[in-house]
């Protein structure tokens, strides 16, 4: 936790995790057994007091995270919600296109369970270890593997040792902190159940770091669609041009176009630029080019001439 004092000597612990306030705060919302479960969500920044504070946005003291608690009548609905998150968790990641270098890593699950698991995107720049099952894919972390040697999906004991980037977890509390809060309910029999709990996150800041590292290549960036600031990198290489080009702009919406109207800039250098940035689509308009549009996807080589009308 990282720790700070006020002006009056007071100290404070910075938000690392948010368990203890979620908690008491649902427990005034669960009146019975017909609220559950209960699902609740925030992104937020987190603070963590990290001795070895590098690498950017892949390991800071401070960084976003979107964390999700989830509150169940039993454990076998905790177990079912768990895994609907598992599976949303890898429809996010292959929305951001890392589904081919992320591996469902087991670790260590501390008091709650057996294990917790972590979702690991394979990357040179990774400060975690993980060792791949070649023969299913699931991953253990380093930190287990003395106590795990066979995989336990499917029985294998030929690994892959790898580095890699911790781009998200998931969590079985079960009733650690419900019972520490005395988060209780009532069941159709009017037994009285502490409730089952789980924990869900990914780093938000961490997961674009990890996009940048993966799928960047010599000339720059890469970014996916989903995530990228813009869709299109408008350039415009002569001002004769600029009044065609502004009609683009507004025609593809100014929230999608990144327009580059630096006349003062050679063209080699703004189409390097271009590169660099990484924008899915870029879109040059020319004197050469008359009424036509260039456009040229950024992860392929091939540029090609269209009308405004066929851009979307």
């Amino acid at each position: 936790m990282l720790k700070t004092k006020s002006l009056t000597n007071q100290e404070y612990g910075l938000g690392w995790t948010h368990e203890e306030i979620i908690t008491p705060l649902v427990g005034r919302q669960i009146l019975s057994y017909k609220d559950l479960p209960l699902a609740v969500y925030q992104v937020q920044t987190k603070f963590r007091d990290e001795k070895r504070a590098k690498s950017g946005l892949l390991r800071g003291r401070e960084f976003r995270m979107k964390d999700l608690y989830s509150f169940h009548l039993s454990e076998t609905n905790l177990d079912e919600y768990y895994e609907q998150v598992k599976t949303a968790y890898f429809k996010i990641f292959k929305q951001v296109g890392l589904e081919k270098r992320t591996y469902l890593t087991l670790a260590g699950g501390g008091a709650f369970s057996k294990f917790s698991h972590e979702f690991q995107a394979v990357s040179s720049v990774g400060e975690d270890l993980i060792h791949l099952c070649r023969q299913c894919s699931i991953a253990i972390n380093q930190e287990i593997i003395k106590e795990q040697t066979v995989c336990p999906d499917c029985g294998g004991q030929d690994f892959e040792k790898l580095t890699a980037i911790e781009a998200g977890n998931i969590f079985k509390l079960k009733t650690r902190f419900s019972d520490s809060f005395n988060l209780k309910v009532k069941d159709k029999t009017g037994q009285e159940k502490s409730i089952f709990m789980g924990c869900y996150g990914i780093g938000s800041s961490r997961l674009m770091g990890a996009i940048a590292e993966i799928l960047s290549d010599e000339q720059g960036l890469v970014w996916p669609q989903t995530v990228a600031p813009f869709k299109y990198h408008l350039l415009v290489l002569t001002k004769e041009k600029l009044d065609f080009a502004k009609q683009i702009y507004s025609q593809l919406g100014e929230d999608n176009v990144l327009l580059d109207d630096r006349f003062h800039l050679s063209n080699g250098q703004r189409l390097t630029d271009a590169d660099l940035l990484g924008l899915p689509i870029r879109l040059v308009v020319s004197q050469k080019a008359g009424e036509k549009i260039e456009v040229k996807n950024r992860t392929e080589d091939e540029t090609k001439l269209v009308s405004m009308q066929a851009i979307k």
